[in-house]
This record gives structure tokens, sequence and C-alpha cells, in this order.
């Protein structure tokens, strides 16, 4: 394909992600994609990496264009973001057959009047949504745009080693010996870092379900959930079974581990990665208000990953930037707070219950366990510092009693951690 008519197949796929708010964008474009397969693989990445560029940036186009389609989105990337000249612009948008149409007077106008880089608000050097900017601020400080912009790049490609089947160190050398560039992550115990992405599923080692793809951060929580062989453990919001998988493992396929959700098509993809992983420890199951009250008391460890911003996945899924809104946060709050309540009867005395979000907001994290706290005697906060001595032998990068990981100074998405005590009476 033509330099032009890529942009333009990135004009026709932003319109739909904007068309479809409640559509993931990456479910989009395997869609669109899989009706046109005359486009090459080729083709394939370099549109899709231009789709996921613009919307990682599209805070910074909102500030020279409130209301953007597609087209609008494209020339401002090219202006604003890739330093394009408006000469470039023009032979791109030429008109011609699978080109984007010309330049409108008004459009050659306009991107001719671009702000120098020092006049930009620190919410646009961050390629943050202008309301969201005050939570960065608490959240990091002088720090803010550095961490966000960390948030702006692509994400790296993290496995997890499945201890059930095989050993970190016996994978990394079965891929060395095969020149893939891959090196072990410096925090989670199971975790490889590949170099660049890498087409996994013909691999023995992902047929045999020896791998899973997981961020690092993302098998921190498994992990400092303690799940110990023999316990009974409750995955409350288990989605696709990432971190179920990760427990299973801890456990060593032993003991009762219980993975719900309240849709059932998620599950059904969590069943499918279970069987290919060798795990036989785990009831999958729709989650039930009926089902939850006769669970009272009965769990040693109940993680909740609890439904949030999503705000510390922007680099794997920037199209969040443009759906999440102000009303949504306070939704998410509310729903947070309840799951929260209704964990907390599972469970037993002397268990524990672990909050995890992928978010970078303290009003999703750090609040929320406070609010909680308020409510809940019977629960005390664990240093999650003195859970990590006890499990890894790498330093604990929490800088309190809870964990807030980030891209910027952990290579991980934005991850958060906290680990609340049940009293024994």
């Amino acid at each position: 394909m033509k330099t032009s008519a890529r942009y333009e197949t990135a004009i026709e796929l932003i319109d739909q992600i904007l068309e479809n708010p409640t559509v993931p964008s990456d479910r989009l474009l395997v869609d669109y994609f899989r009706e046109r397969r005359f486009i090459g693989s080729h083709d394939r990445r370099s549109i899709q990496e231009t789709v996921y560029a613009i919307l990682r940036q599209w805070p910074v186009l909102t500030f020279y264009q409130r209301q953007l389609n597609g087209r609008q989105a494209v020339l401002w990337f090219l202006r604003v973001c890739e330093k394009t000249s408006l000469d470039k612009i023009q032979a791109i948008f030429d008109g011609e057959q699978y080109a984007p149409l010309p330049l409108s007077i008004t459009e050659s106008q306009s991107l001719e009047l671009i702000l120098p880089d020092s006049i930009e608000p620190d919410w646009v050097k961050a390629a943050t949504p202008e309301w969201l900017w005050p939570y960065c601020q608490d959240r990091f400080g002088q720090d803010a745009v550095l961490e966000m912009q960390a948030l702006n790049q692509p994400a790296g490609f993290d496995v997890r080693v499945n201890t059930l089947k095989m050993t970190r160190d016996l994978v990394l050398e079965t891929l060395e010996n095969e020149n893939v560039k891959v090196h072990p992550t410096p925090l989670s115990p199971w975790a490889l870092r590949f170099e660049s992405r890498y087409t996994l599923q013909s691999h023995d080692l992902w047929q045999d379900g020896c791998l899973e793809v997981q961020d690092e951060g993302s098998q921190l929580i498994a992990l400092l959930t303690d799940a110990g062989p023999g316990m009974h453990v409750l995955d409350l919001c288990a989605g696709a079974g990432g971190k179920t998988l990760a427990l299973a493992a801890s456990m060593q396929n032993k003991g009762i581990l219980i993975a719900t959700d309240i849709h059932e098509w998620r599950l059904k993809r969590a069943r499918g990665r279970l069987s290919r992983a060798g795990v036989s420890n785990v009831d999958c199951r729709v989650l039930s208000h009926n089902w939850l009250k006769r669970q009272t008391g009965r769990f040693d460890r109940v993680l909740v990953d609890a439904p949030c911003s999503g705000s510390g996945t922007w680099r794997r899924n920037p199209d969040l930037k443009l759906r999440f809104q102000p009303d949504d946060l306070k939704e998410l709050q509310q729903k947070q707070q309840q799951i929260l309540q209704t964990a907390a009867d599972a469970v037993k005395p002397g268990g524990r219950l672990i909050y995890a979000t992928c978010s970078i907001l303290k009003s999703e994290n750090e609040d929320q366990v406070d609010q909680f706290l308020q409510t809940h005697s019977a629960f005390s906060l664990i240093n999650v510092g003195e859970v990590w001595q006890q499990l890894l032998t790498s330093p604990c990068p929490a800088e309190g009693q809870t964990l807030q990981l980030t891209p910027y100074r952990h290579q991980t998405d934005g991850f958060f951690v906290s680990i609340l005590q049940k009293a024994l009476s």
C-alpha cells in the first residue's frame, strides 16, 4: 500500500473507534483486517501502529482541535506529533485513488498555526486528558509529566513461565538456544521479557502451556496474594483468568481456587487457558449474589482485581484516554467500594483480602482502602514490603504500606496492590 492509502485506512479505523465507544479498539482492528485480507501483514502492522500512536496522543490533538474525527486526528497527528511539513501532508492528502481527499483552505490555514512546545500546558506535554491531570499531579507531584509520558510509550512484551510445567531457567535456556532475545525481569521470579514482539502461538512452549502472556506487574499481584498449597482461595473478578493461572501455579495445583466473574464469555476463555496450562484445582463460576452469601468466612485469600479506569494500562489500551470520563470515575469508585465490602465477608478470620487495580489514581487505590478500613474494624493493612521480603529476593519497590507500580519507575504497567488482614476474632 502507498503511504497515503495507509493513512486513509487509519482515518477509517479511528472513525470506527469513535462510533463504537463501548468496543475495545483492538477488537475493532481485528474485525476490520479480517474483512480485508488483501491488506498484507506489513501494512496491517504499520496501520495499527499509526492508529495506536494517534490514540496515545489524543489529548494533545484535542488541545489543537476540541472535536476530532478520523481525518482531523490524522492531520493534527502528522503536523503536531510527527512534525510533518504542510507540503508533505498535502502530498499524502492528494485525493488520488485510495488516498485521503485534498486539504481544504480552512484545514491548510489551521495546520499552519502551531504553538511552540514550550507554550503547551503540562497536561498536553504529558498527553493526558485535561480533566484527569490534577489526579496525576496528586499521585506523582513534580514527576507527573515524566510518569505520564512513560505511560504514553508502547508496552514491553512479558510472559509468565508456568512453574507447574517448567522452570524459568529452562525456558530461558530453550529460547536463547533459538537465538530469541529475551531476559529475566528484575521483580517477578516467573517473568521473562522479550526485546521485541514475538509470535508465541506457534511455539511448542506456548502450545504445551509453559508460557502465558502477562505483564510483570500483574504477576506481582498474584505473588503478593501469597496463595499456598492447600488453601481456599477466591479470585473474585477473574476475567479471562490471567491471575487465576498464576495463583494456581503458586498453589502448586493443590487446594481450592474459585474463579468468578459476572460474564460467562470471560470465564469460557479462562477455562481454555487453564486446560492448556494443566491446572486442575480451579472451579470457574458465574458470580451470583446467592452463591456469594453462602461463602461467608470460607477463604484464606480473596483477591479483588477491581474494575477500574485502566489508567495504568494506557501503554496497551490507549483508546481508554478518549473513552474514560469524569462520570465513569465516580461510578467506578462506588462499584469498587461495593465489591470490597462484598469480598470482606468471604474472608475467614486470619485470612487476607488483596485489593488491586490497574489504575494510577489514588481515588481508586489508597482512598478506597482508607474508606474500607473506616467501616471494617476487623481488617488491618499489612505492609506490602513485609510480605514481599517473605516471598521474594528482589528489593521491594513499595514506598509505603501499599505498592504502586508504574512504567517510569518499574517498567511495568501501572498496578496497585494492598493487603488487608482479617483479625482472628
